[in-house]
């Protein structure tokens, strides 16, 4: 079993990357796992009624989910409400609960490679530890103007910078030694086959045209942004922040994101759309 987890900021990407992914005749994705596990008063209340993204009313009545239901049931004797994948302090290589969610995934949808877009540099470490996940990390970047555009009237502009370049540092040094594939969101939309071959290569799998199609495909993935109920496959560069940045903003975010700025320059030069 291989566990693809993209790791990296919020709205960066990752909920396209997932469903490019996702597409893949030999890829499943579940989405953004750790939203399985809410507080448990409201994972109570929830009783994972919410519904699927392929439409279905709720987990249990999703034909893609309802059988993973039943085969951790049957294996481990838990519900999918009793299975804690936030708890990092459970190190059992057999029986945590992230590794019998995930070889029940695999055992229902027969795929070898499933997609976990938790995002979360914390999680990333803690899965790193099972054998039996193999997991293989892709980081996914974007312009940080971009990124931090898209939440810094929630956060600030000054403490959306510092956590930018905060999760990309602890990522970098995380990976350092690991193989890993780095993405650029903006390479993602304005180049999505070359990118996903340059994905899909170290992991011993070629670039399928239906990923492309990718809105089209079955989708059961939890969380992620208004993508996942897109119908059609169309992909449009996010360049909001040209306009919703001041100029002083945007010299506030190119100064003080110095630090990331190689990783936004890798594989290319700069083109006419980062200016």
């Amino acid at each position: 079993m291989r566990l693809i987890y993209i790791v990296g900021t919020a709205h960066s990407g990752s909920t396209l990357l997932d469903l490019m992914l996702n597409a893949h005749p030999e890829i499943v994705s579940v989405g953004e796992v750790l939203k399985i596990n809410r507080p448990p008063k409201v994972r109570k209340s929830l009783g994972f009624k919410s519904a699927c993204t392929c439409g279905a009313p709720s987990l249990g009545q999703c034909e893609f989910w309802s059988p993973v239901i039943r085969r951790i049931e049957e294996t481990e004797g838990k519900t999918l409400a009793d299975l804690n994948v936030q708890d990092y302090r459970d190190f059992d290589q057999e029986h945590a609960s992230n590794v019998v969610m995930f070889r029940a995934i695999s055992e229902v949808s027969g795929r070898d490679f499933i997609v976990d877009s938790s995002k979360l540099p914390k999680r990333l470490r803690y899965l790193m530890q099972f054998d039996e996940l193999n997991v293989y990390p892709i980081h996914i970047v974007r312009e940080a103007r971009g990124q931090i555009a898209s939440v810094f009237e929630m956060n600030g502009l000054y403490k959306s910078i510092f956590e930018y370049e905060l999760v990309h540092e602890q990522i970098r040094r995380m990976l350092k030694s690991v193989p890993h594939s780095l993405v650029r969101y903006e390479d993602l939309v304005l180049q999505p086959k070359r990118t996903l071959e340059s994905i899909l290569e170290p992991l011993g799998l070629k670039f399928d045209t239906q990923q492309l199609a990718w809105a089209e495909q079955a989708k059961h993935n939890i969380g992620g942004n208004h993508l996942r109920r897109q119908k059609k496959s169309m992909l449009v560069l996010d360049e909001q922040w040209k306009r919703r940045l001041s100029t002083g903003q945007k010299l506030a975010i190119r100064l003080g994101t110095i630090g990331s700025r190689h990783l936004l320059q890798k594989f290319r030069p700069r083109s006419d759309h980062e200016s």
